[in-house]
């Protein structure tokens, strides 16, 4: 879907977070300059957040737009089925995120 609107994404499937990949997270946000990281935890204390402090402490100068975070809401997991698919980031939310970070800068 993306990539027919001329976005080119590169996609990091951190396998382990302990220890977290530095060194490619880093090199990564560099190489590209823009981030966009989707965790299925809340927004607070997540892996996302660690990461989203990682690369503005260590690739601050190489960013070109603000890292942005996909993640499940600020709230209790629902019980219903159909409000957990809600609840959990969707690709539809991804897209949109890696639009605005794509579009930041632009005219």
């Amino acid at each position: 879907r993306l990539e027919g609107e001329g976005i080119s994404c590169t996609v990091v499937d951190l396998r382990t977070t302990s220890p977290l990949d530095r060194e490619t997270v880093l090199e990564t946000a560099a190489e590209t300059g823009r981030v966009v990281v989707v965790d299925e935890a809340h927004p607070r204390c997540s892996v996302a957040t660690d990461i989203a402090a990682l690369i503005a402490q260590e690739a601050f100068d190489s960013l070109e737009a603000p890292v942005r975070m996909v993640t499940a809401p600020h709230a209790p997991v629902p019980f219903s089925p159909a409000l957990e698919d809600l609840y959990i980031p969707s690709a539809d939310r991804i897209a949109e995120a890696v639009r605005e970070v794509h579009g930041h800068g632009r005219r």
